[in-house]
């Protein structure tokens, strides 16, 4: 793949971006969220929950950049994403017992944010071995959220589904192609992230 469309596609994917696209599908596609609460209260929990777990992280990381502390904004070796990853987990289950007070707080909100939550220290607990994509891991997340979806017939997702995965694809030819990973990099980072939220979704709706 050409450099510059593969750092297109790293870009566009980045998991700020993809986070934020999960969090407003989320909604839109859920009938008990998109009808069930008012229009500002959903905006209010995508809204807090990306500035949470998005932008303080990527806040913490233009600082350390600044400081010295990491060497690139891209996060290039598994050493320097220990603590970004570690922080954003933190954020993560800091806004799962926040909102798990708040009783009119919807199960599948609080699915979602464990569900990330998990997926953050999987990626976490890899990294200390071997380097994984978080963005794959956040991509596999967002096919598995919309698979979640189809799968207990609120709408049928087939064709989103199919693009969403060309898209992933398309993404991880990309980090191959920069030499970010390797390709079993890539996969288990896509295979992670979709199953912890396919089923973390499943037990919070079936839960509810």
């Amino acid at each position: 793949m050409n450099k510059g469309i593969a750092n297109f596609f790293s870009v566009l994917a980045h998991p700020v971006f993809i986070n934020l696209l999960c969090l407003y599908l989320l909604f839109q596609l859920n009938p008990t969220l998109s009808h069930g609460m008012p229009e500002r209260i959903q905006w209010f929990y995508i809204t807090f929950i990306f500035i949470s777990t998005s932008i303080i992280p990527l806040i913490l990381v233009v600082a350390m950049r600044l400081i010295g502390n990491i060497r690139s904004l891209t996060l290039r070796t598994k050493e320097e994403r220990h603590v970004p990853y570690l922080i954003t987990f933190s954020l993560y289950i800091f806004n799962y017992y926040n909102f798990l007070k708040t009783p009119t707080t919807h199960p599948l909100i609080l699915g979602y944010l464990i569900a990330c939550g998990a997926i953050i220290l999987g990626v976490l607990i890899i990294n200390y071995f071997n380097k994984i994509s978080i963005h794959m891991a956040t991509l596999g997340a967002f096919c598995g959220m919309i698979a979640m979806i189809g799968f207990i017939g609120f709408s049928d997702l087939r064709a989103l589904l199919f693009i969403a995965i060309i898209f992933s694809g398309l993404v991880g030819s990309a980090r191959v192609s920069l030499q970010a990973h390797y390709p079993q990099q890539i996969y288990s980072g896509f295979v992670l992230g979709f199953a912890f939220m396919f089923i973390i979704l499943n037990l919070s709706y079936y839960n509810f």
